[in-house]
């Protein structure tokens, strides 16, 4: 009886053994469901089910990026299935069937007008040998004759010859053009597959994974992992209508990837963060302090040396018959239509702001860029004319934002639109300490500024030891629109660096609202009433010693 017991359990073992066998080295396929990107890099998550039977099994798991992060790969599994281990392999011999119609078709394209060229190259060489032929042949009929060719026989070879050639000239021409046109296509062509191409076509990532169940269950995998091959950028479309009407701020996202796999239909989440790995936060060493040994150089001895600069930061420069030498690396009412807005919701925390978009998305993993569509705001701003006509003659329209980073805008460019046309293009830099975000609309004639320097009140003169040199300059601003405006003018004056330079602003000067004399600059505030014009004047004096040069 012992033995009929032994016999059935080792029947069971045999039976669970060869169904367990019968688990290794299959092959499925897991789906990419959700796509987390980073600035640098995304978080991809992929999902399968797989029936297993009771006991130790192995799977494999295809259809992962083979560029993926080895230490970042997650595994879970449903119905209490326990991972006892796992291995990430690259599957260099499976090669994916080509399904891409516009691969297809851009290569078809390229047969075709590769074809089309080579017809052309065959007719330029025929028209060339026979337009060759044709000038032996009347070169020798008119040099084969010892008397020479009666003039009406030469008259008639000339113009058959004119003809023929020109006939042949034109055929020539337009197979010329033509080539070059067919050649120009096919290498549009050729870069226009190279950018459809998928990268990594044939290779897929797969998963090994070493299971134990204790029963016989239909188990579910979620698989997660990191790879540096895919990134977003935030930018911006800015629509100002006019000064009355509030600005329009779209918020958009351009996300590539190329991680060996299209994304099809994937739900899509944007970051503003970007994984660490591994980085730590620095801790301070220990600084000290020691004298300064000055280097010696092969070229100009003791003046090169002590003609020298040395700047808070530590760096040390040095000047040497038009040599740079640096002891320190660089720093480097109607219902609304339906809008993005509804299908993205934006969260923050303490570290990182998220774009989760409900609408699923498809992704090419050839580094393309998808442009999408985040969120509208709308900001009141305030609206002035600014204009610093030493610097630019033209007078911009620019646009106050004031408690911007209540917006959480991210560092980006952003295309400005004012009154329905395109002004250009604007960075707006998040990290900035600026109480209020300025955004330049654009430049308008309408707000003229006329800058000029006025000689009677300028001049040189030596006064004992020293030269003094006064200069006037007087700026006109007119406003030639039917309505006020609000206008800055800035204008600058020079600031000395050594003893012997002395700078004074004149009484003459045009009384400032603002003048910054660490800079030099000054600042006047204003309102212009429509037709109004306003002058201002800026003057100075330079006082140096005599025989010496100022460059001013």
């Amino acid at each position: 009886m012992k033995s009929i017991k032994f016999f059935f359990a080792g029947l069971l073992s045999a039976v669970v053994s060869v169904s367990a066998y019968a688990q290794d080295g299959k092959m499925n396929s897991a789906k990419l469901k959700e796509a987390t990107v980073f600035f640098t890099g995304a978080e991809l998550v992929h999902e399968t089910a797989i029936a297993l039977t009771k006991g130790n099994s192995t799977v494999k798991i295809a259809g992962l990026s083979p560029t993926l992060d080895k230490n970042s790969i997650k595994i879970k599994t449903s119905a209490g299935v326990l991972v006892s281990s796992f291995e990430f392999s690259t599957d260099f011999l499976t090669e994916k069937m080509p399904n891409n119609e516009e691969i297809k078709r851009l290569q078809e394209s390229i047969t075709t007008h590769k074809k089309q060229l080579a017809k052309i190259n065959t007719n330029l060489k025929v028209n060339k040998d026979m337009l060759s032929m044709l000038q032996k042949s009347v070169l020798k009929n008119v040099e084969g004759s010892e008397s020479g060719m009666a003039i009406n026989d030469l008259k008639q070879t000339l113009d058959y010859y004119k003809a023929k050639s020109l006939e042949i000239e034109d055929l020539l021409r337009a197979d010329t053009e033509e080539k070059q046109k067919t050649e120009e296509m096919i290498d549009k062509l050729q870069r226009q597959l190279n950018q459809e191409a998928v990268k990594n076509d044939k290779l897929s990532g797969v998963l090994t994974v070493n299971l134990v169940a204790s029963n016989a269950v239909n188990c579910d995998f979620t698989i997660s992992y990191y790879t540096r091959s895919a990134r977003w950028i935030p930018y911006y479309d800015i629509n100002a209508q006019s000064i009355q009407k509030p600005i329009k701020i779209i918020h958009k996202a351009k996300v590539s990837q190329t991680t060996g796999m299209n994304w099809d239909n994937v739900k899509l989440s944007l970051s503003s963060s970007s994984p660490s790995l591994g980085r730590v936060a620095p801790l301070f060493q220990t600084w000290f302090l020691r004298f300064y040994m000055p280097p010696t150089y092969a070229r100009g001895g003791e003046a090169a040396r002590q003609n020298s600069y040395t700047y808070a930061d530590k760096k040390q420069v040095k000047f040497d018959e038009g040599y740079v030498y640096l002891s320190a690396d660089e720093e480097k009412s109607e219902e609304e239509p339906m809008s993005m807005s509804d299908y993205v919701q934006q969260t923050e925390n303490q570290l990182n702001l998220f774009y989760e978009i409900s609408l699923p998305y498809s992704i090419p993993s050839n580094g393309k860029e998808v442009n999408i569509e985040l969120k509208n705001q709308e900001v009141v701003a305030k609206f002035k004319y600014y204009s610093a006509p030493k610097l630019d003659i033209e007078t911009y329209l620019l646009a106050e934002i004031a408690d911007w980073q209540k917006l959480n805008l991210l560092s980006g460019k952003a295309n400005i639109t004012y009154d329905g046309t395109y002004v250009g293009e604007t960075y707006i830099d998040a990290s900035s300490t600026q109480e209020d975000l300025t955004l330049t609309l654009g430049s308008d004639k309408r707000v003229a500024v006329k800058r000029e320097k006025l000689n009677e009140f300028s001049s040189t003169k030596l006064i004992g030891s020293e030269t003094r040199q006064t200069v006037t300059y007087q700026i006109t601003v007119r406003n030639n629109q039917n309505t006020p405006v609000k206008m800055t003018l800035k204008e600058q004056y020079p600031i000395s660096t050594q003893e012997e330079i002395k700078v004074e602003l004149l009484k003459e000067t045009t009384e400032p609202t603002v003048n910054k004399t660490d800079i030099g600059v000054l600042t006047w505030e204003m309102e212009l009433q429509a037709g109004e014009q306003k002058v201002f004047k800026l003057s100075y004096s330079v006082r140096y010693p005599k025989g010496r040069t100022v460059n001013m």
